[in-house]
């Protein structure tokens, strides 16, 4: 009887675990304006990929700077354009997949509530990009992780208590 209760419990307790995933949250739009602060950035990274601008890199710091709201996060807002701007460099870097980096970068700072799997997704698509253009998997982790941890410092959600299991 009593490794019947025990039994029904761990069935309870997995049913439960299992149903308290954290959901997903709002991902932002581009409006007008960040439409073109997008077509800003991508030019960055394009300049920083054929070395044609050698002020492309504080370019593409100070475009991504404009959507810091906490002075927490300019540290890592401005160490993810060092490390993008220095894997980009010297890469081929197509018009298109500059232009889905520019989303990419601009995504992690904007979305404010989205669930870590998001994040993971954000992170993995990063990474993909810089790996489809010829970047290192050493350099374009490194890019993701800090696409992880912006996200860590600009959201606005918290974790309820049943998340963290």
């Amino acid at each position: 009887m009593r490794s019947g209760i025990c039994a029904l419990l761990l069935v309870v307790l997995s049913l439960v675990a299992a149903g308290c995933r954290q959901p997903d949250g709002p991902v932002p739009t581009p409006n007008q304006n960040v439409q073109e602060d997008l077509v800003d950035i991508s030019r960055d990274l394009t300049y920083i990929a054929t070395g044609y601008d050698p002020a492309a890199p504080q370019d593409l710091a100070a475009d991504l700077r404009k959507y810091v709201t906490r002075d927490a996060a300019m540290p890592v807002v401005e160490e993810l354009s060092r490390r993008t701007a220095t894997a980009v460099a010297n890469t081929k870097l197509p018009e298109q997949t500059a232009q889905r980096l520019a989303h990419t970068l601009w995504l992690s700072l904007a979305a404010r509530d989205i669930s870590q799997r998001q994040v993971e997704a954000l992170q993995n698509d990063t990474q993909s990009l810089l790996m489809s253009v010829g970047v290192a998997d050493e350099q374009a982790e490194q890019v993701a992780a800090q696409v992880g941890e912006v996200q860590r410092v600009v959201t606005d959600r918290q974790r309820r208590w049943y998340e963290w299991f």
